[in-house]
């Protein structure tokens, strides 16, 4: 108790339950092994501050992570449209549309994905198994596309 006293303090008592939770739930042989490996205190320590400092962690999720405090069923919000992002789909579409067929199929495949070819869209590695097409090429169209895409998006909108 002394170590979830140190490690969670106003959670000492929630951290040191959850531990005994996690015991609960190994099997008795990996208890028995761990105790008379001489290691039961490192395990102890070890699990209650992955426990506490773990971002992923049960632990984390049921207590330390904030909960809200306004109850948001009643609230309506308005629908905006970020101007943006506009800017930037068409930025793309301008820049897709300078280039030769194959680099507009790759960006295609990799913005949409296609249902048929079972792509889903953003894979570059999906496209590659049904291509044959090498990762690092797709990966080498998408990053000049990105690339020139913002650049266009900075010389024509960056005002905005």
């Amino acid at each position: 108790m002394d170590v979830c006293v140190k490690v969670g303090k106003e959670n000492a008592r929630d951290l040191y339950q959850h531990l005994f939770l996690i015991i609960c739930e190994k099997s008795d042989e990996w208890i028995e092994e761990k105790y008379n490996s001489g290691y039961w205190q490192g395990i102890i320590i070890r699990t209650i501050i992955n426990q506490m400092y773990g971002k992923w962690t049960d632990f984390a999720k049921q207590h330390l992570q904030p909960i809200g405090l306004e109850d948001l069923d009643g609230i309506e919000l308005e629908e905006t449209t970020d101007v943006t992002l506009e800017f930037m789909y068409y930025s793309i579409e301008q820049v897709v549309k300078e280039h030769e067929w194959y680099i507009q199929k790759i960006w295609s495949l990799y913005a949409e994905g296609d249902d048929n070819l079972n792509i889903k869209p953003r894979s570059a590695r999906a496209i590659h198994r049904v291509t044959g097409i090498s990762r690092h090429e797709i990966l080498r169209v998408i990053k000049l596309i990105k690339e020139q895409a913002q650049q266009y998006y900075d010389d024509n909108f960056s005002h905005i």
